[in-house]
């Protein structure tokens, strides 16, 4: 199995967590917040994005660096916690019980804040996703502090996962080609 294959398949790992990610807007408009029904999209998407995230870095990997690399894993380990949180969640467990509970989750978002906006800095610098996948992928933490549409930022961040899913799986790119594509 060569390299391409596996940021295709981890491109398409990102592709449906963007789809389980925009399924928590209707869940949540339906059934309201911390329902079962979004609490469970949410648990499928932080694994999937989790995990989906690096193909969407594999196909910019020689472009965006350093920088970009650690962005990636700050989004991973804040996926990685979020999935934890979402699952506590579920299990019942607040902010009232735990004294850790909300200090967690005040670090976690701050990790995830800035794994998203050097991520898109070094995207944009690399020219290689579309910017309308980069100005979504920013415009969730905006919505969320916006009560008339924070019930529907996440369906906005699941639509920046399937387009850079979609655009590393098919291997295409805006301005400057790929590493698979140099290499050919």
């Amino acid at each position: 199995m060569n390299m391409e294959r596996i940021m295709k398949g981890l491109a398409l790992i990102a592709i449906l967590g963007g789809i389980a990610r925009i399924g928590m807007a209707p869940c949540a408009t339906i059934w309201g917040e911390d329902s079962i029904q979004e609490l469970l999209f949410a648990l499928v998407a932080c694994i999937l994005m989790g995990i989906g995230i690096f193909g969407i870095y594999f196909h910019e990997a020689h472009r965006i660096g350093t920088i970009g690399f650690i962005s990636v894993l700050m989004i991973a380990i804040s996926s990685t916690i979020t999935t934890c949180l979402v699952w506590s969640a579920m299990l019942g467990v607040g902010t009232e019980d735990n004294d850790y509970v909300m200090p967690l989750k005040n670090i976690n978002s701050l990790l995830a804040l800035l794994g998203m906006i050097g991520f898109c800095v070094q995207t944009i610098r690399a020219r290689i996703y579309p910017i309308w996948t980069v100005v979504l992928f920013l415009l969730f933490p905006v919505m969320s502090f916006i009560p008339a549409v924070t019930d529907w930022a996440t369906a906005v961040w699941g639509l920046s996962y399937v387009g850079f899913g979609y655009y590393a799986y098919k291997n295409k790119t805006i301005l400057n080609r790929t590493y698979f594509d140099a290499a050919a």
